[in-house]
């Protein structure tokens, strides 16, 4: 739930004729018509507003249903993380804070050859993913990167690769490098 002051709602709603409230703290757009609070409109006190259904808001704004990995699914999990994206790669922490040196070189080529849509999977996050992907690759070590749904490899291979220029040879040929 969006927690928001009762009276700053209450005058938005009153104003607005369209019914179409933008909400600039997180850039959202709610649409009330045909919709009604879950909770009233009527104090000074912080309130938690709900609607009744979701088919009017924008997909980027539905609430997200955390998916349970467990030993049944992990591994058609990790098969739809290779095959929907066009770079994928499993690593100790994120892409924003690597928590090993090889994970951080991987992340340092990436961002060198400004490839910017990658799927990043924390493997310190579960037990049952780590081990998993091992299988999954048949790889022992982490990071491990695919492009286009193939093991490219882990940070060994992506340094070779850098250094010798085939990495930047294949991030063209899959059209994986950003623009921006």
């Amino acid at each position: 739930m969006i927690k928001f002051n009762a009276n700053f709602l209450k005058n938005l709603i009153k104003t607005n004729s369209n019914k179409r409230i933008l909400f600039n703290q997180i850039g959202a757009f709610f649409t009330l018509r045909n919709k009604k609070l879950n909770s009233s409109i009527n104090s000074n006190s912080n309130k938690y507003f709900s609607t009744d259904s979701n088919e009017d808001i924008h997909d980027d704004f539905k609430p997200k249903v955390k998916q349970e990995i467990n030993d049944q699914n992990v591994m058609k999990i990790i098969d739809d993380w290779v095959k929907q994206n066009d770079v994928v790669i499993f690593m100790k922490g994120t892409r924003e804070m690597p928590r090993c040196g090889f994970s951080n070189y991987v992340v340092q080529v990436l961002n060198f050859y400004k490839i910017r849509n990658v799927k990043v999977v924390n493997i310190l996050e579960s037990q049952t993913v780590r081990e998993s992907v091992k299988q999954y690759s048949n790889w022992p070590t982490y990071p491990q990167l695919y492009v286009k749904g193939n093991l490219v490899g882990g940070c060994d291979i992506i340094r070779e690769m850098h250094e010798n220029g085939t990495f930047k040879e294949m991030a063209e040929r899959e059209g994986i490098i950003s623009n921006q």
